[in-house]
């Protein structure tokens, strides 16, 4: 009879442990839906990709549209109520055709803070893309950025104006004379058909010590000799400034942050650039 009692009792226990067996089996496999495996992934089920060229399909080529009009916005780091509220200002704002998030889109290049603001700005009626800042190429970030948004240089022409977005957070790469890619930027400020003027955008301005200094003279004079450029457009200080860093009339503007409730409406019409702050 003991014997018995044995054998029935160790059915039981293999019984228990092929279930808790099972079930530990299951998480793993689910676990991408579930929860995050580590704080280093940088994508899982959840995760869109490619927003930027997403984006950019719904916006289309603005042919026909004589009035260019946009928002410069950056610096979402540690701001997810304040982008919220960026969100419902933006709504109310007629006439935009799309919004520009200008980097540090997080605090520690993770992917669970690039989830909490791309779901955020999901609630945006228009169109966005964003621009990789210096925050966001710590850890696995740059390889985050680049699964859910796309290239860390690109560009687009909409309404004849071609948006030059690239990556110019210099320190990130050592300064090591490659970032910004200049013989990139060159390439785009060639002439284009259906091209009547340039902007650059980018996270760090020129004038910054995080800018390296070895490319500043190089960088400035390309788009000091590219016909029709209009502006240089920055984020990173989290304040608002506008400067001229050498005699070509070319204004170099920075947005303020997100968290200090305030950004930029960029207009261009008939080749001319101009501007609002709005705060929020």
């Amino acid at each position: 009879m003991l014997a018995d009692k044995n054998k029935i009792d160790n059915s039981v226990l293999c019984i228990v442990m092929r279930s808790y067996l099972l079930f530990f089996v299951s998480l793993i496999l689910v676990g991408c839906n579930g929860f995050e495996f580590s704080p280093n992934q940088t994508f899982d089920r959840l995760s869109a990709k490619d927003i930027n060229a997403t984006n950019l399909k719904r916006l289309g080529d603005g042919a026909g549209d004589d009035t260019v009009k946009f928002v410069l916005t950056g610096d979402s780091q540690r701001s997810r109520d304040e982008t919220v509220e960026l969100c419902r200002v933006i709504n109310g704002i007629k006439g935009i055709d799309f919004v520009v998030l200008d980097g540090d889109i997080t605090e520690f290049g993770v992917l669970k803070e690039m989830l909490w603001i791309s779901r955020t700005l999901q609630d945006l009626n228009r169109p966005y893309v964003a621009v990789i800042g210096n925050h966001d190429e710590v850890a696995r970030g740059r390889e985050t950025f680049r699964n859910m948004f796309g290239e860390l240089n690109y560009s687009f022409v909409y309404g004849g104006v071609k948006f030059i977005c690239h990556d110019s957070n210099s320190r990130e790469y050592g300064f090591n004379g490659q970032v910004p890619d200049m013989p990139w930027l060159k390439e785009q400020l060639k002439p284009a058909a259906g091209v009547s003027s340039y902007i650059a955008i980018s996270h760090i301005p020129v004038n910054s010590p995080d800018f390296d200094d070895k490319l500043k003279s190089d960088y400035k004079a390309s788009f000091a000799a590219t016909p029709g450029f209009l502006a240089s457009l920055n984020a990173h200080t989290h304040s608002y400034e506008v400067f001229y860093p050498d005699d070509s009339g070319i204004p170099y503007i920075v947005t303020s942050a997100i968290g200090e409730k305030e950004f930029l409406v960029i207009q261009v019409v008939n080749h001319k650039l101009s501007f609002e702050r709005v705060h929020f």
